[in-house]
């Protein structure tokens, strides 16, 4: 009999011949070819690193400069969820998380002794909390 790393690395296998896969994977790389979307990001980062810097001052901090910062990132985020790359690069991530947390809710439900056959784990249940048996 196969050991469960064989088996999972076969059923790792089969998840990336998925649909759902072979979108996350063309999303992944329109994100990466989108020289626009890829500047707005570092800019997102830059502000994010500014804003922190600016907060290890403590006390001495200037709260005027902080809330500039996390406006500026805000404006920023929001035009860069509104790229459509970013939208389809979302919507496909949020299938293949999905479907992950699907399987490991099944392997969970197992693990505590529930038939992997007919388990069916509960929407959005991703096994972490012992089974999803009441989890919410």
């Amino acid at each position: 009999m196969q050991n469960i790393e064989t088996l999972t690395r076969e059923l790792a296998a089969a998840l990336q011949l998925t649909p759902a896969y072979a979108r996350y994977v063309a999303a992944k790389e329109e994100n990466e070819a989108d020289d626009e979307l890829n500047a707005q990001m570092r800019q997102l980062e830059l502000l994010r690193l500014q804003y922190q810097h600016e907060a290890q001052k403590d006390e001495n901090a200037d709260e005027a400069l902080m809330e500039g910062y996390d406006a500026q990132f805000t404006a920023q985020y929001d035009e860069i969820m509104e790229n459509p790359h970013m939208q389809e690069y979302q919507t496909a991530a949020q299938a293949i998380d999905a479907l992950l947390k699907r399987v490991t809710g099944i392997l969970a439900g197992a693990a505590q002794g529930e038939d992997p056959a007919a388990y069916e784990p509960e929407a959005g249940c991703g096994g972490s909390c012992g089974g999803c048996h009441g989890c919410g």
